[in-house]
This record gives structure tokens, C-alpha cells and sequence, in this order.
């Protein structure tokens, strides 16, 4: 089982890498694309992944924040990020790591 540890790699110069997790891919898709429009400083990486954890085989850059994406209206997305955080290192709570709910907005 990997766990994601936040200094587990070296720092990329000027260089932020996003891994947002969710079970919706096109939300995380449009999520992705409008970060990537935004104009800054430095180099922005988004990565994707329905769940955690991730494959230990591939080599992946540092990952610097892990936003989970959860929607209101489904309890398969709460229960995939509760089995996700497992697999998450304490120390990325310390500001490495932010939730984002959707659907909150329809009306039954």
C-alpha cells in the first residue's frame, strides 16, 4: 500500500503539482482545464485520479496539493474519499490538502 507523503521528493523550481481526486472524471476535467487557463508565475501540473492509491510503478512528479472532490448527491463519492484519505500521510493536513463539494446547489 502506498501512502502519498508530502517531502517525499524534491521540489520542482517554479513548478506546483495538483492531484485532484474524484469519482466524477468530467467535473475533474473542467476542474482541471479552468486551473490551467489561469495565468501565473510559475508552472502549474494537474493530475487526476478516481481514487487512492495511486501506482507506486509510475514515476510521478512531488505532489504538492490533493484536493478531493465530493459530490453532495452521491454516497459513493463520500465513501471513495473516505477510503482515499487512508492512504493520505498525516503531515499533508497541514495544508496540502483541501475538499471541494459539488452539487450543492440543485434542488431535489
Amino acid at each position: 500500500m502506498s501512502v502519498l507523503r508530502p517531502l517525499d521528493k524534491q521540489p520542482g523550481l517554479n513548478t506546483a503539482t495538483i492531484l485532484l481526486v474524484g469519482t466524477e472524471d468530467a467535473l475533474l476535467q473542467q476542474l482541471a482545464d479552468s486551473m490551467l487557463k489561469e495565468d501565473c508565475a510559475s508552472e502549474l501540473k494537474v493530475h487526476l485520479a478516481r481514487s487512492l492509491p495511486l501506482p507506486s510503478n509510475v514515476n510521478r512528479p512531488r505532489i504538492d496539493l490533493i484536493m478531493f472532490v465530493v459530490n453532495l448527491h452521491s454516497k459513493y463519492s463520500l465513501r471513495n474519499v473516505e477510503e482515499s484519505l487512508r492512504h493520505v500521510d498525516a503531515t499533508f493536513f497541514l495544508g496540502k490538502v483541501g475538499f471541494l463539494a459539488t452539487g450543492g446547489g440543485r434542488l431535489p
